[in-house]
Parts: structure tokens; C-alpha cells; sequence
């Protein structure tokens, strides 16, 4: 009776202290020095992966979104240069991704082009160490937006 009260009671607190989705895409922000942003918008059910570069004097950030229901599983690739990639998978029929560039208002410059793609590549400057933990936290963003998606690096 003792064991299952334990277990009971470590499973209880191993889910009352996991991260909400806004501290998950706040760490995902911080960790990548601001060059990596997420945002979820509930209302239409599309994630929205912001690349911020800087080129020069400017910074440009580019857009891609995606609807989180076609990521089948996110895996790591490890890089030589210390670039490493977080890679979203999608299932086999692929997914339509929206892209476009926004100034530093938020203003889309250009037009929003469509393509169909197969998987997002989303490269962070990190140790593997760091990558490792950049894949957790983007499993567990699409756990708490209800998308259960597998680590593609263990099949």
C-alpha cells in the first residue's frame, strides 16, 4: 500500500511542476539568445517559428508557420562548426508553411509565399548538451499545445 501511495504521489508532483507553454517558449527565446522564437496562436492553431539573424547593421527576422498537427517527431542534428539543428518532422504527406520576413515592428515585408515541405530545419549555435535540451523543450511545447510527438532520434 506504501509503494503505490509513493508512486501516486511522485507522479502527481512530477506533473504539477512541469512548464507551461509560455515559460517553454520564453526558455526556448533565452536559451538561443533571442535568435530562436516561438509563439502558439490558439485562436487559429498555428505555431509560428521566428529566426531572428542579423546581417550588418540590420536584423532580420523570417517567419515560418506551420501547423503543429503535421509534426510526426522532432530529432537533433549534430553540426561539426557548433551549429547543431533541431529538426520538426512532418508526417509523410508533408505540410503547407507559410514564410515570410517582418521588420522590427512586426510588419510583413514582401509578400507571404506557400510551400510544401517535409520538415523545418532550426539551426541554434549550441554544444550538444544545449541542442539535447532544445529538442526537450520543443516536445514538450507540442505536448502542452496537446500534440504528442515522438524523438525521432530513437527509432
Amino acid at each position: 500500500m506504501k509503494k503505490v501511495l509513493i508512486i501516486i504521489l511522485l507522479l502527481i508532483s512530477s506533473f504539477s511542476f512541469s512548464q507551461s507553454q509560455e515559460e517553454t517558449m520564453d526558455w526556448i527565446t533565452r536559451n538561443s539568445d533571442g535568435r530562436e522564437q516561438v509563439f502558439y496562436n490558439e485562436n487559429d492553431e498555428i505555431l509560428h517559428l521566428l529566426a531572428v539573424r542579423q546581417a550588418g547593421n540590420l536584423l532580420t527576422t523570417f517567419v515560418n508557420e506551420i501547423n503543429p498537427k503535421d509534426v510526426k517527431s522532432i530529432s537533433v542534428k549534430y553540426g561539426n562548426d557548433g551549429w547543431n539543428s533541431i529538426n520538426l518532422n512532418f508526417k509523410s504527406s508533408g505540410s503547407t508553411v507559410d514564410y515570410y520576413t517582418v521588420d522590427k515592428n512586426f510588419e510583413v515585408i514582401g509578400e507571404i509565399k506557400s510551400i510544401n515541405k517535409y520538415g523545418m530545419n532550426i539551426s541554434i549555435e549550441s554544444d550538444r548538451e544545449l541542442i539535447d535540451s532544445f529538442k526537450k523543450a520543443y516536445i514538450h511545447l507540442f505536448k502542452t499545445i496537446g500534440i504528442e510527438v515522438k524523438d525521432g532520434n530513437m527509432f
